[in-house]
C-alpha cells in the first residue's frame, strides 16, 4: 500500500490529491488507504496542506527536520543535510528534544519556522521540581523549563503532559524507591499506572474458575486436560505463569494461559493492553502488561489452581520430526511449581531436589524429545548464540552483587519447547490461509559479517569460507564453532548478533533468517505481548467461528498492531537497558580508581566499549583522535606506537561513575598516551 500511493503521487506531482482521489484510483478501501496516509506523513514522506489535500514532501518547498533543545530557552533544529538553524515558533514549550518537524527554513537569516510537528516520539516527558529565583519549575534535560502553578517539595519527580506541559502525574521523590522505575517507563512513553475505569473492570473478573461455567464450557468443545500431569519451570522471582509443560502418552503438551477469556473488546482494559503492548522487566520488579488480577492471578497458571488454557499436543518421532499436533481450548490444573536452578540441579548434576521424584521421568521424556527436535533443527541450519543477561542481587533494595545469568539445560528446555510451539502455531495459520502477527529476522548484513570475519582471523582464527560475501546461517554457525572455548566468545557473538537485523513484528509472511524458516510466529507468552495476545486471539476465532469470519475480521487489523507490538519492544529493551545500565552503575560506584580486566567490545568514533567480564558490565574508554585513527571496518585504533583491537584484553581503571546516567568511563595507559604526556608536560616546563 505505501509504495503504490508514493507512486501515485510522484506521478501526480502537480496535484494534491484527497483520501477518496487516492483511494478510487487505486481502487482500496478508503479507510486503509487513510492510515496508511497518516503513517507516512508522521515518517515524512507526505505532506497533507489545509485542505486535506496530500502531496509528496518532495514536493514542496517545505524540509524535515529534528529540535534539539540547546538552553532551557532556545532550540534549533537539525535539517536532513546537517544544515542547524535558530527555530522560529509560536510556542516554543511544546518542542521536545528529537521532535521531528516540518520547517520553512529561511538561509539568510539562518532561521526556520516550524510548518508541523509530524512525530513526537514521546508526548509525556518526567520533570524534577527545582527553584529557579523565587520559581518553582520543572526541569527535564532537552525540554524548556515549566514554570508551576503549584508548590512540589524539591527534588520531586513529575510525569508532564507534552501537549499541554501540565502536571500529569505526580511520581514521587526521586530518592523513593520505585520512582525511578517509573520515570524509566514515562521517558520510553509507557504508562506508569492503571485507569480508574480499567481498575473498575477488574472487579467484575472472578479471582478464580466456576464448576458450573466449566461444565458448560465442556458441552462446547472445551478439553479437560486436568487427568494430564502438567508442571511450569519458571526462574525464581517469576510470578507470572504463561506457560505448562507435559508428557503423557507419548506427546508433548505445551499450554498456554488464556487471558483473553477475560479481555472484551472495546474495553478499558483492551484499551491499556493494546497502549502497553508488552510487559517490561527491571531487576526485582516488573511494569506488566496487564494488571496483577490477571497476570498473576486469573491468567496464571499457578499451582493447584484450575485455569483455562489454549492446549498443544505435539507429537514427534525418533528422528525428531514433528509427525502431527493438535490445538484446543482446555482447562488445565499445574500441579508443581518448578525452578530453573532445581531443574538444573537434576538435569546437569543428577541432584533430585525435594518434592520432584515423581516427575523426573516426564522432564526426562520432555528433555529428550525436544533435544531430538532442536538436534535435527542445528543440522537445518538454526542458529544459537550465548547470552550475556545478568541476574541481581538485592539486600533492602540495595544492590549487593551481580551474577551471570547461567543458561543451564532447563532454560534450553522450555526455549525450546515454546519455539516448537511456536513453529507449529504459524503451520497452523499458513495452512488455514489465515492472517496473524509474525516476527521475523531479515539476512544479516553481509559487509558487517565480513568485517566480523576478518577480525577472527587477525586474531588468529583459521577460517576459510572462500571468497564468499553473501552468509548462510550455516556459515555462520561454522564460524562459531572455531571460537566456542574462547573467553572472548560473548564479544565475538555480539559482533554477530549486531549484524544482524533487529526482531520485528509485521502482518506479512516474512522470512527468519537465524530459524531458517519462511514464517515465523509467536504465541507463548499473550500475558507478557501483544503479539502473542493477537495471534492467541486470531487462533481462538479460527477455532470457534470458523477461518472465514477470522480471515475477515482481522486481516486489516493486523498490520496496525504489528507496528504497535515492534515500536513496544523497541521501547521496553531500552528502559530494560536503561534501568540495568543505572543499576550496574550504582553496584561499581564503591569501585571507582579501581583496575579491572576487561575485552574490548566494539570500537566507535571517539570512543572504546570495554567488558568487564565477571559481572558482564560495559564501560567507555574515550580517546583522543588527534594520537589515534579507526581503521576503516571500525574494529581498531591504532597509532605509531600501539595498537588496540575487538577481542583485546587487558587491565583499565574504573576512571568514573554516573549513577544518574549509567556510563562507566575506564581508562587504559597507553604508549601514546605516555608520549603525549611527556611531551605536554615538557611544552609546559619550556612556557615556565
Amino acid at each position: 500500500m505505501e509504495s503504490k500511493i508514493i507512486e501515485l503521487l510522484s506521478i501526480k506531482k502537480n496535484n494534491n490529491l484527497g483520501v477518496k482521489e487516492i483511494a478510487s484510483l487505486l481502487n482500496e478501501d478508503k479507510e486503509e488507504v487513510l492510515n496508511t496516509l497518516r503513517l507516512l506523513g508522521k515518517e515524512g514522506i507526505v505532506y497533507k496542506n489545509n485542505q486535506d489535500k496530500y502531496t509528496l514532501l518532495s514536493n514542496t518547498s517545505l524540509k524535515k527536520g529534528t529540535i534539539k533543545i540547546t538552553s532551557r530557552k532556545g532550540a534549533i533544529v537539525v535539517l536532513e543535510d546537517n544544515r542547524e538553524l535558530d527555530v522560529v515558533y509560536k510556542d516554543k514549550k511544546k518542542l521536545s528534544n528529537n521532535d521531528t518537524v516540518l520547517v520553512e527554513a529561511y538561509n539568510q537569516n539562518g532561521t526556520a519556522k516550524v510548518v508541523k510537528i509530524i512525530d513526537r516520539r514521546y508526548y509525556d516527558f518526567v520533570a524534577e521540581v527545582v527553584k529557579e529565583g523565587k520559581n518553582y519549575v520543572a526541569r527535564s534535560e532537552g525540554k524548556l523549563d515549566i514554570y508551576l502553578k503549584e508548590i512540589y517539595p524539591l527534588g520531586t519527580k513529575l510525569l508532564i503532559d507534552g501537549e499541554t506541559n501540565s502536571v500529569k502525574e505526580v511520581l514521587g521523590h526521586k530518592d523513593d524507591t520505585g520512582v525511578l522505575e517509573k520515570e524509566v517507563l514515562a521517558l520510553q512513553g509507557f504508562p506508569t499506572s492503571f485507569s480508574d475505569k480499567y481498575q473498575e473492570e477488574l472487579k467484575e473478573i472472578p479471582s478464580s474458575l466456576d464448576e458450573e461455567e466449566v461444565s458448560l464450557e465442556k458441552r462446547k468443545g472445551l478439553k479437560d486436560q486436568r487427568g494430564i500431569t502438567s508442571i511450569t519451570i519458571d526462574g525464581e522471582d517469576t510470578k507470572d505463569f504463561d506457560d505448562a509443560v507435559s508428557y503423557h502418552n507419548n506427546t508433548i503438551y505445551v499450554q498456554i494461559a488464556d487471558p483473553n477469556r477475560y479481555i472484551k473488546e472495546n474495553s478499558a482494559i483492551w484499551d491499556e493492553t493494546l497502549k502497553r503492548s508488552i510487559s517490561v522487566y527491571f531487576p526485582g520488579c516488573a511494569s506488566p502488561m496487564m494488571a496483577e488480577k490477571l497476570s498473576n492471578g486469573i491468567c496464571s497458571l499457578v499451582p493447584g489452581e484450575d485455569r483455562y488454557s489454549v492446549s498443544m499436543s505435539i507429537k514427534i518421532d525418533n528422528s525428531g520430526k514433528v509427525l502431527n499436533y493438535k490445538i484446543n481450548e482446555a482447562v488445565i490444573n499445574n500441579r508443581k511449581r518448578m525452578t530453573y536452578e532445581e531443574v538444573n540441579k537434576y538435569l546437569e548434576e543428577n541432584n533430585v531436589p525435594e518434592g520432584y521424584q515423581e516427575y523426573l521421568p516426564m522432564i526426562d521424556d520432555l528433555y529428550t524429545s525436544a533435544m531430538k527436535v532442536k538436534n535435527k533443527m542445528l543440522k537445518e541450519g538454526f542458529l544459537e548464540f550465548s547470552s550475556d543477561e545478568v541476574k541481581f542481587l538485592f539486600e533492602n533494595n540495595n544492590i549487593i552483587d551481580i551474577k551471570e545469568r547461567h543458561q543451564g539445560k532447563a532454560e534450553e528446555l522450555i526455549e525450546f519447547l515454546m519455539l516448537l510451539h511456536n513453529i507449529c502455531l504459524t503451520d497452523y495459520f499458513i495452512k488455514n490461509k489465515l492472517p496473524f502477527i509474525s516476527r521475523f529476522h531479515d539476512s544479516p548484513n553481509n559487509e558487517r559479517l565480513l568485517v566480523w570475519i576478518n577480525l577472527l582471523k587477525k586474531k588468529g582464527y583459521n577460517i576459510n569460507l572462500g571468497k564468499k560475501k553473501d552468509f548462510t546461517a550455516d556459515d555462520i554457525k561454522e564460524v562459531q564453532k572455531i571460537y566456542e572455548n574462547a573467553k572472548e566468545k560473548v564479544v565475538y557473538d555480539k559482533m554477530a548478533i549486531m549484524s544482524q537485523s533487529k526482531a520485528k513484528y509485521s502482518a506479512c509472511n516474512v522470512g527468519h533468517f537465524a530459524l531458517g524458516f519462511a514464517a515465523y510466529s509467536t504465541g507463548t507468552s499473550p500475558i507478557r505481548r501483544i503479539s502473542d495476545t493477537i495471534n492467541q486471539r486470531i487462533l481462538k476465532d479460527s477455532l470457534n467461528k470458523g477461518v472465514d469470519y477470522t480471515r475477515r475480521k482481522w486481516e486489516k487489523i493486523t498490520p496496525y498492531i504489528a507496528r504497535m507490538a515492534t515500536s513496544a519492544e523497541l521501547r521496553s529493551i531500552k528502559a530494560e537497558r536503561k534501568l540495568d545500565d543505572i543499576r550496574k552503575a550504582e553496584y561499581m560506584k564503591p569501585f571507582e580508581k579501581q583496575y579491572f580486566d576487561v575485552i574490548v567490545s566494539s570500537i566507535s568514533d571517539n570512543y572504546i566499549t570495554v567488558l568487564y567480564k565477571e559481572k558482564m558490565i560495559y564501560g567507555k574508554i574515550y580517546y583522543n583522535r588527534a594520537y589515534y585513527h579507526l581503521d576503516k571496518q571500525g574494529c581498531s585504533i591504532y597509532s605509531e606506537k600501539d595498537r588496540i583491537s575487538v577481542g583485546d584484553s587487558f587491565s583499565a581503571k574504573l576512571l568514573r561513575v554516573n549513577t544518574a546516567t549509567g556510563e562507566l568511563v575506564f581508562f587504559k595507559e597507553t604508549n601514546s598516551i605516555k608520549e603525549t604526556y611527556n611531551k605536554e608536560k615538557k611544552t609546559r616546563t619550556k612556557r615556565r
